[in-house]
Order: C-alpha cells, then sequence, then structure tokens
C-alpha cells in the first residue's frame, strides 16, 4: 500500500499509510497553532503566503510527527472558491488581529434558483456568479486568482518537499452536499429537501464529476495521488438516515468510487458523530483511511470494520489546548490499545490542532506512540 518513490534518512517522502512505521504513526495538521508558536500574527499569516508556508514547516518539523496530512495550505481565496461559499471575517480587518478567521455561514450566498443553473451549466460556471457574492474578487479578476492560488501550491508542495516532510494527501475537496448547505444556510437547505428535492440532487449529480475532475488533477500535479473528503453535516447526528440514503450518500460514494477508479487513495475526514452512519461504508474501497475529529467513536468504527479501514484521529482539541500532559498521554494510551491491534491505526489530533494548543502537549501525543511496537 506504499506508493513512494523515494526514502530519504529513513523517512518516506510520501508513504500510505505509513506502513513502514514500526511505531503508530502519527499524521497532523494545522494552520493557525504555527502562526501562534512561531509569534506571528493572525493577519501577517494569512496575508503572507511565505510566512505561513515558513511558519507551518517550522511548527511542524518541532513535532517530530511522521506526516503532515496535505501539503496545500489555505487562504481565503482558496477556502472561498473550494467549498466554503461564505464570507471570511479576517484578522486586523473584521476582528482583533490575533483572531482566528470565522465563516459567516448565516448570511444566504446561494439561492434556490441557483440549483438549475448548477445543473445545466456546471459549478465552475456557477463560481464565476456564486464568489463575487461574498467577496470582493470581481468576475475579471478570477483567472488571475486562481493562477496565483495554483503557483502559490506549487510552492507550498516544493517546501516540504525540499524537508523531506511524507505527506498523506495531495488534493483536498468538500462534498458536494457540505458546498451547497453552507452556501444557502443550514436553515434554507434543509427546507429545499423538502421543497424541491430534484433541483437539489439535479445540481449535486453535476457537481461530482467537476469536483473529482479538479482534485485528481491537483493530486497528479503534484505527485501525491491521494485525496481527502471533507463531510460533516450529512452525518446522521444532523440530518436523517433517509436523507442521508437521498442526498449525500449517492454523490459521496460516487466521489469516492471515481478517485478509486483514478487510481487515488482516499482520507474521508468526518467531522461531528457518524456513528449512525457507519453501515453504509460497507462496500467504500478497502484501505481508505477515516480520520473523525472526536465525536465518532473510533472503537466503534474498529469493531465494524476491522482491518478494512485505516483509523485516524481523534485526540480533542480542548485536551491539547488546556489538559495536562498526564491526560494527554493518558488518552492516546487508551485511544491506542482500544483499536489496536484489530484495526491499523494513525494517531492524530480530532480534526485540526488548535491555535492555542500547547506544544508538550502535542509532543506528548507523539511521545505516546512512539513507545508503542
Amino acid at each position: 500500500m506504499l506508493w513512494q518513490k523515494e526514502e530519504t534518512g529513513g523517512r518516506n517522502l510520501a508513504g500510505w499509510p505509513l506502513e513502514g512505521n514500526k511505531n503508530i504513526p502519527v499524521a497532523l495538521y494545522f494552520d493557525f497553532f504555527a502562526a501562534a508558536r512561531q509569534g506571528l500574527s493572525a493577519c501577517s499569516f494569512i496575508e503572507n503566503p511565505a510566512l505561513k508556508r515558513e511558519a507551518v514547516i517550522a511548527t511542524f518539523l518541532e513535532t517530530g510527527a511522521d506526516a503532515f496530512v496535505i501539503g496545500r495550505l489555505p487562504s481565503p481565496f482558496t477556502y472561498a472558491a473550494g467549498g466554503f461559499p461564505n464570507r471570511i471575517f479576517l484578522p486586523g480587518r473584521d476582528l482583533p488581529e490575533d483572531s482566528v478567521w470565522q465563516f459567516g455561514e448565516s448570511d444566504e450566498t446561494i439561492y434556490r434558483e441557483d440549483y438549475a443553473f448548477i445543473a445545466e451549466q456546471g459549478w465552475k460556471r456557477f463560481l464565476k456568479k456564486l464568489l463575487p457574492r461574498f467577496t470582493e474578487y470581481e468576475m475579471a479578476q478570477l483567472p488571475e486568482l486562481f493562477e496565483q492560488a495554483k503557483l502559490e501550491g506549487e510552492e507550498d508542495f516544493k517546501a516540504w518537499q525540499g524537508q523531506k516532510v511524507p505527506l498523506l494527501c495531495g488534493a483536498a475537496l468538500t462534498a458536494p452536499f457540505e458546498v451547497l448547505i453552507a452556501g444557502r444556510t443550514m436553515f434554507g437547505f434543509f427546507e429545499d429537501l423538502f421543497i424541491c428535492p430534484e433541483l437539489v440532487t439535479a445540481a449535486l449529480q453535476a457537481m461530482v464529476p467537476e469536483f473529482v475532475e479538479n482534485a485528481v488533477g491537483s493530486a497528479r500535479h503534484c505527485g501525491i495521488p491521494a485525496v481527502v473528503i471533507t463531510a460533516h453535516r450529512s452525518s446522521c447526528s444532523l440530518i436523517s438516515p433517509r436523507h442521508f440514503e437521498h442526498f449525500a450518500l449517492p454523490y459521496l460514494k460516487e466521489i469516492v468510487e471515481a478517485l478509486n477508479r483514478a487510481g487515488m487513495k482516499v482520507m474521508l475526514h468526518l467531522d461531528c458523530d457518524w456513528t449512525k452512519n457507519l453501515p453504509y461504508f460497507s462496500d467504500f474501497p478497502e484501505g481508505m483511511i477515516i480520520h473523525t475529529d472526536g465525536s465518532t467513536d473510533l472503537a466503534e468504527i474498529s469493531s465494524f470494520y476491522k482491518d478494512r479501514f485505516v483509523l485516524m484521529g481523534d485526540v480533542p482539541a480542548l485536551l491539547l489546548a488546556r489538559g495536562r500532559i498526564e491526560a494527554v498521554k493518558k488518552y492516546c494510551q487508551e485511544l491506542i490499545e482500544k483499536i489496536r491491534p484489530g484495526s491499523p491505526f494513525i494517531l492524530s489530533s480530532g480534526c485540526d490542532v488548535p491555535m492555542d494548543a500547547k506544544m508538550e502537549n502535542v509532543q506528548a501525543l507523539i511521545a505516546v506512540a512512539r513507545s508503542y511496537n
């Protein structure tokens, strides 16, 4: 299951899922944690891509972890264009200078009449209408902005490669259900599921091939054939199993299968509680990584699927930020003992390492993983 092309100093440049490690492997993802650790304001961290790149890589190397999840570091534009169609409130402009950016999800940016346009014209054409609704970007600027984002991504990957840091994924995509609910608002989208379900499904179906094409192209471009898919509000903790089966599962499954056919490995990053959704993964590709945020019990997934999937997670953000070192170690030890040896396992934070995490807690997580053979 390893597909790295090269090893340097005993460290895989790109391993899936880090099977070369004799101990429990550790993979991390973070952004603003690096700004805090390197003494940068959140404002300067966002506004300077080179500074952000340097800070994240320096902080990762300090942790001693085995891999970073994805080398492309986010920006306000890539978030807006890549799956979060909401106004972003920025530090130093809308928020205090050292605040984490916030997303204005209560403001509608996608309207009911847009479903038909997406179904007929596709998501890429719709983006030209969508982005000016909630950003300062004008339609004429978009080609230049996309090109700039591409070049910044290339620099990110070159920098990781220069430090011989393994990356689990070469691209990311947000499941179409999650994109529409973010733009329509939760209330508006849930209402649409009852009022105009056929319009919603037509739009979802049109989005799938474009999302897959973009992710596969990005992953191949950087030479890391693996894609992380993020999903959250399609969990059955927020919608009914009936709605999940009709509006989320078919398109999530279609994306996973299309990526698999294209030779991509898949990571599912699942926020919220997905316990009730677990039976639906029975025919998803073996070897897929399932990364949870602490809301879904990883031991429950292990009991369902044994060694079919690689499990990853899920040390809570609050524990990394406020817990004592002893509490972090105890949580990690108990988590590993619940999952191993039944399932392959990568120890990680639940979702991102938070901005206010303590480095000694992150390093304690890694120390526990190193102690297991």
